[in-house]
């Protein structure tokens, strides 16, 4: 993976800096929350019944392939178990002041244990991950959901959700490189670098956003300047997501969408630009034959793509260390 500018330029510059690599890149990350994704927003009644089994057929799909992907895992999940401290449930971790929560953060936490309550600990999701053929990643997504984004999340309390989640990984053996934002609600990157984190999924740059005018025409036969890179900001590598993979909110024109997605793979790969799929385990459980079956045509035109020498298939963590190893920012 070769960049365009000079090894230091990343390093002098002030701002983010787009990188260009001589191969394109087909990226797979997966928001895994389990009850976590939700239950600061009571008004969704969804209570994951099926996450597990949706989990290992999406594993026994990308085993089909050999594509690997990030596992952006909520840290409470790597947990057995867990009990309040002199009765207070997480003690170590400030609370953030959202002006749309009311109560603790942590007042739906059930302080069980695995088996009483399956959906708020998963550490066999981990083991079942990484005991997979395919390389993937486990990546963090946060300790128990916190909302970096959010005016009312502090670099205090970011920074003990951050630091509980790399305990609870270090514990299960797991070093975290890659953060995926909850709610994509991007913030406090710097304090990611500084605790040795190197990737992030970033947002769309504006400069790859195509105009009203032209963006009908562009979801059709996408055009190269609407191409997605990676970006170093902030001491990190943000690896923009592409799109979204949800199958169930288009039943009927869904092998319509799966076709233009296939077409932005292609401009991916012709202009050598970085493919961001990601869902959760959860947007497959509405149409799951459809969506398995979409995400199988994609997953097979990428490993098409690879066997000819024109696209690699990795992780948000292998990719970011392979832009450090040329661009030199580890030594920087």
């Amino acid at each position: 993976m070769n960049g365009t500018g000079p090894s230091n330029g990343l390093a002098a510059a002030s701002g983010p800096v787009e990188v260009r690599a001589d191969r394109a890149a087909f990226v797979i990350s997966i928001d895994t929350e389990m009850a976590w994704g939700l239950v600061h927003r009571p008004d969704e009644p969804y209570t994951y019944p099926d996450e597990r089994r949706h989990l290992g057929r999406l594993l026994d799909l990308f085993d089909r392939y050999a594509v690997p992907a990030t596992w952006a895992i909520v840290g409470h999940l790597f947990l057995d178990r867990c009990s309040p401290v002199d009765g207070r449930k997480h003690p170590e971790i400030i609370r953030p002041d959202y002006d749309w929560f009311e109560g603790d953060w942590f007042d739906a936490d059930p302080c069980s244990d695995a088996v009483a309550a399956p959906t708020w600990y998963a550490p066999d999701l981990v083991r079942e991950i990484s005991g997979r053929a395919a390389p993937h990643e486990i990546a963090s997504h946060g300790f128990s959901h916190m909302i970096a984004g959010d005016p009312g999340c502090s670099a205090e309390a970011f920074s003990s959700e951050v630091d509980a989640a790399l305990r609870a990984a270090a514990a299960s053996g797991v070093e975290l490189r890659t953060f995926i934002h909850p709610r994509n609600r991007i913030g406090h990157v710097p304090l990611l670098a500084e605790r040795g984190f190197r990737a992030f999924r970033g947002k769309r740059p504006p400069s790859t956003s195509p105009g009203p005018v032209t963006a009908a025409l562009d979801r059709v036969i996408p055009s190269p300047g609407s191409v997605v890179h990676p970006v170093h900001q902030d001491g990190m590598w943000s690896l923009p997501a592409t799109c979204m993979f949800d199958v169930a909110s288009r039943p009927r024109t869904w092998r319509l969408w799966i076709l233009q997605v296939e077409r932005r793979l292609r401009q991916a790969v012709h202009h050598r630009g970085l493919f961001h799929l990601w869902f959760h385990p959860h947007n497959m459980r509405d149409a799951p034959t459809d969506a398995f079956a979409g995400l199988e045509q994609l997953c097979a035109a990428a490993a098409r793509w690879r066997d000819r020498g024109m696209l690699n298939t990795v992780t948000m963590g292998a990719m970011a260390s392979e832009l450090d190893a040329v661009h030199g920012e580890r030594a920087a």
